[in-house]
């Protein structure tokens, strides 16, 4: 109460919550095209012919319609996963992310006795969880 603002003031950060981990995700997608395909014994190439990763994923792309790509360094691809632990907290983040934006929302719109109320969401059926059909 000390600095009013306004519900559209509030919703803009959320908007942009939203628009960074959308960012965050698609900053991670650069190494999730990366495969390991053709990297055979540990990552040498060793037995398949030359280009043989290269047309792997050039096929692969062809048919997914996502620019999949050799990757850069098999060792890499094939002795860890860094490229889905980072997806993986990007997508955590957005997760976060929506939790708060739900929970303020939840707050928000508290009451009617005993809670914020500075929002009204219409209710969507007649009683509660716990006593269905009271109002």
């Amino acid at each position: 109460d000390a600095t009013p603002l306004t519900l559209g003031q509030e919703f803009s950060a959320y908007v942009v919550q939203i628009e960074y981990g959308i960012l965050r995700v698609n900053n991670t997608l650069p190494r999730l095209y990366e495969l390991a395909a053709g990297g055979t014994a540990v990552g040498t190439g060793l037995n398949t012919r030359i280009g043989f990763a290269e047309k792997v994923a050039s096929k692969i792309a062809e048919y997914t319609k996502i620019p999949f790509r050799t990757s850069s360094n098999k060792f890499e691809s094939l002795a860890a996963h860094d490229a889905l632990v980072e997806a993986h907290g990007a997508l955590n983040v957005i997760a976060v992310s929506l939790m708060k934006i739900a929970n303020d929302v939840r707050l928000l719109s508290s009451g009617p006795r005993c809670g914020i109320g500075e929002i009204s969401i219409p209710e969507n059926e007649p009683g509660s969880s716990i006593m269905p059909g009271l109002r």
